[in-house]
């Protein structure tokens, strides 16, 4: 797959994140948005095959059950199977890829997907929800609060980038952890063991 513009790659997320929609949606992660390729392939959370850029989901993979989901060009799919039948889901504040954009042209297109992010979150109506992403909490905190959606977590978790990724594990964790929802607390069900 070659370079695709913003509106047409929409559909292909889209496509992929169905497929692995839970029936009931316990842990709504909520991330900036997909990655732009550039010209390369295009790379996603859910798309089949690991990608050594994947670093939301081998941070998820982590934080949820305590290993690495494999090696570059390994198959996800039985890591995606798992996390749907988890009843866990990722959502892109921005529908389509903003990170090769400008500071400011990213700002914007994170601010206009506030309000249908919250329309979303509203409908998928999750047990709990974290935000995978530092400027995405700072902007969905006060909506999330104020529709009365169950955030877990009041400070931002970054992004988990390697240098990054311990300290994305620790606050997924931490989150579930605290949880009322022992639903979701049961998602914490390792306990962690190094690799």
């Amino acid at each position: 797959m070659g370079a695709t513009t913003m509106t047409d790659a929409a559909p292909w997320y889209e496509h992929l994140r169905e497929r692995y929609r839970p029936d009931r949606v316990r842990l709504l992660l909520v991330a900036e948005s997909a990655p732009d390729p550039g010209g390369a392939e295009r790379r996603f959370f859910y798309a089949p095959v690991l990608s050594a850029h994947d670093n939301l989901f081998r941070g998820v993979v982590r934080a949820l059950y305590g290993t690495s989901p494999g090696r570059k060009a390994d198959d996800k799919t039985p890591w995606l199977e798992r996390l749907r039948d988890d009843g866990v889901f990722l959502i892109d504040l921005v529908p389509s890829p903003v990170d090769k954009l400008t500071s400011g042209a990213r700002a914007s297109a994170r601010r206009q997907g506030v309000r249908p992010c919250i329309e979303t979150i509203t409908r998928l109506d999750p047990s709990g929800i974290v935000v995978c992403h530092a400027p995405t909490f700072r902007l969905l905190r006060g909506p999330l609060r104020d529709a009365r959606l169950p955030l877990l977590h009041v400070d931002p978790i970054p992004f988990p980038l390697g240098n990054w990724r311990e300290e994305f594990v620790a606050g997924v964790r931490d989150a579930l952890g605290r949880s009322d929802d022992a639903s979701l607390r049961s998602l914490c069900r390792s306990r962690w063991e190094p690799e």
